[in-house]
């Protein structure tokens, strides 16, 4: 994998390169129309008006899967599924840091996502070239079935491949698709997604192609009081319907850590009133969830607890239980992942037996104490997961799914 110049259009596959979406001032199609590539619902990705994105003064389209709050937003990933005959092919990114995960015939190329070139496996500089092609090669030719998974500030433009090479769309609409609603977990790199945190990583896991994600730091079912984070607009509440026009098959929610249901803080006057507070934004955001996605399987972990409490927080408890039965009123299927306890319950009546918290100890980088995952699950700052961290809650989501699947 390599990176072209900044600001450029030049083409390793020089002036005969297939562009796709070809470039112009009005382009018949963008990255969300092209016939030639497939991607989930397409037609919800976003691209600037003609003159507002340039790159060496041709006007560019790139796309973005937007997820707008009253003051904060987020995005998912615009993801691309198709078949090609050929050695390599360059995605056109718009601004810069880029990020890229691709799967080829249904393996992931190097074990993960990228975000520096490389070369012979070893990993080289930064892909930091801010409006610039990125290469991929695979050594030879052959035919192919490709997922690009790509991103940057302003979002992926085209694709180009060499004149004599073939690309044909890859309909994946068959497959089980999925979204998250999520703090800033939901936005820390894993192995496989420079983004999406333990949610993606779940997917990845139950093999799910298709990734949605609204994840915002700071934010929770209920606004709070810190500062930046007391508008309702940005609470999950009000982020769903930009999350369920996709219409997935599966949602996950993790939130709650950022919530208060026990102090009287802004904007409630006594801690009574934080927890009715919070209690009724579980139900709203749940019965809202529901009514919009009525077949959909939810999904709901509790509040994160990077610091073990023994015996368990009765704040943080009293949250994971608030949000269970917000979850079982809104009606199935759904499942109740218990990450303070452990187990799992969920519409059918069935339950797992909990088997202690997923986040154990006080430890953490930096700061170990010899007991616990903490010491290399939880990051420098105390409170955000590592690589490993994310890893291992990835898994935990994605065990407690795929046992409860089993008995829905």
């Amino acid at each position: 994998m390599t990176q072209g110049p900044a600001n450029s259009l030049a083409s390793t596959f020089g002036p005969n390169a297939q562009l796709l979406p070809a470039l112009g001032a009005t382009p018949a199609d963008t990255l969300a129309t092209v016939p030639a590539l497939w991607g989930w619902r397409r037609e919800l990705w976003r691209a600037p008006a003609p003159g507002m994105a340039t790159i060496a003064g041709v006007p560019v389209f790139p796309v973005q899967r937007l997820h707008p709050g009253a003051t904060l937003g987020s995005e998912g990933v615009c993801a691309l599924h198709f078949r090609m005959q050929g050695q390599a092919l360059e995605v056109l990114l718009a601004g810069a840091p880029a990020s890229i995960t691709l799967l080829a015939d249904g393996e992931v190329l190097a074990g993960g996502f990228f975000r520096t070139a490389r070369a012979a496996g070893v990993p080289g500089a930064p892909l930091n070239a801010p409006n610039s092609f990125v290469r991929i090669d695979f050594g030879s030719a052959a035919p192919r079935q490709l997922s690009l998974y790509a991103r940057s500030a302003q979002g992926p433009c085209a694709l180009a491949v060499a004149a004599d090479d073939s690309v044909q769309a890859w309909d994946r609409s068959a497959e089980a698709t999925m979204a998250g609603m999520a703090d800033s977990y939901g936005g820390y790199a894993g192995v496989l997604w420079a983004e999406g945190g333990p949610l993606w990583e779940a997917a990845a896991r139950l093999g799910i192609p298709h990734l949605d994600l609204s994840a915002v730091g700071g934010t929770g079912y209920a606004p709070n009081s810190a500062p930046g984070f007391g508008n309702p607009g940005d609470a999950f509440a009000a982020r769903l319907p930009s999350l369920t026009a996709s219409r997935p098959d599966l949602v996950i929610t993790a939130g709650g850590i950022n919530d208060n249901n026990s102090l009287a803080l802004p904007p409630y006057a006594t801690a009574e009133a934080a927890r009715q507070g919070f209690e009724a934004a579980t139900h709203n955001y749940y019965s809202r969830l529901r009514e919009a996605l009525p077949e959909a399987l939810l999904v709901a972990v509790g509040p994160w607890a990077p610091r073990e409490s023994v015996p368990p927080d009765a704040v943080a408890l009293s949250k994971a239980d608030a949000i269970a039965a917000a979850l079982a009123a809104a009606g199935g299927p759904w499942v109740f992942l218990d990450n303070l306890r452990g187990g799992w319950r969920c519409s059918s009546g069935a339950s797992a037996t909990g088997t202690g918290p997923w986040q154990t100890g006080t430890g953490r980088v930096g700061a170990p104490t010899g007991v616990g995952n903490g010491d290399t699950f939880v990051d420098r700052d105390g409170t955000h997961p590592t690589v490993a961290g994310v890893l291992h809650l990835g898994e935990r989501i994605a065990e407690g799914v795929r046992a409860a699947l089993a008995t829905l």
